[in-house]
């Protein structure tokens, strides 16, 4: 047996998968698959694949970069987002985490699948909302939204961040989906002073990259070495990735210099 992800309108990946062990249909569709190759695979509204397997790789790259990058750091929001092991990595810097997610059917739907669901939801440090409203009024540190962003959203959200904040935001494909990728970059110009697309190194079921967009920080310049190496053992996050992600081959740096802000 089959499925299909469709990661363009042009380009589709298939995977084997044994059984469907899941089917949960509400706001969104959570399907999950038992798979010879990758152990579980989630499939989030018939497109978007999540590999238990690989779940790490994400999760520790995009709570450990923003983090290891401002010094003191108290407050974290992760929005739109069912990925509460982005939350787990969060909350070995000490930070409080808040989490928007209106969609809590589909969200414990993952209950078996997320591997630190319960641990997180009954961390006395983590907060989870259905909407941006329902939150206590305060800045945040970092915004983390697993999510493409329209720019009232970027706008929104940068409201919320302090006067040096960062924003993790999830982009297109730069191979894929070029021009789409390039647009939304440009999207962050009027908001932010630094603007550096990044993505996993090891990423062969992906159809994304982030963007690391800051008011004051740079990603590599003010990487906080000593801060790296007081973290827990990680999987794979370290010193290099950290580096490594913001690593772009020159075709796409030049495209890049009149519209991000390196």
């Amino acid at each position: 047996m089959w499925i299909v992800s469709e990661l363009t309108p042009n380009f589709r990946q298939e995977y084997t998968i044994d059984t469907k062990i899941l089917d949960s249909r509400s706001t969104h569709i959570v399907e999950i698959f038992k798979s010879m190759d990758f152990d579980q695979i989630a499939m989030i509204d018939q497109k978007d694949i999540i590999s238990s397997q690989y779940l790490f790789i994400e999760s520790e790259l995009l709570a450990h970069i923003p983090l290891c990058v401002i010094p003191e750091p108290k407050h974290v929001l992760l929005f739109d987002s069912f990925n509460l092991e982005i939350a787990h990595e969060c909350l070995k810097h000490g930070v409080r985490v808040d989490c928007v997610q209106g969609d809590r059917k589909s969200l414990d739907s993952l209950m078996s699948f997320l591997p630190h669901f319960h641990d997180v939801m009954n961390n006395a440090a983590f907060t989870l909302v259905e909407q941006v409203i329902d939150l206590d009024i305060k800045k945040y540190d970092v915004i983390i939204a697993d999510t493409l962003l329209h720019k009232h959203q970027i706008d929104g959200l940068s409201r919320m961040l302090n006067a040096q904040g960062i924003l993790i935001a999830r982009s297109h494909h730069p191979l894929l989906m070029e021009k789409e990728f390039l647009d939304n970059i440009a999207q962050y110009r009027d908001f932010f002073k630094i603007i550096m697309p990044f993505y996993p190194q090891f990423s062969i079921m992906s159809n994304k990259s982030y963007i690391f967009a800051s008011k004051s920080f740079h990603p590599c310049a003010d990487m906080l070495l000593q801060k790296i190496d007081l973290l827990p053992p990680l999987q794979y996050y370290n010193a290099h990735i950290h580096e490594g992600a913001f690593v772009l081959p020159n075709f796409l740096l030049q495209k890049l210099s009149n519209i991000a802000c390196f």
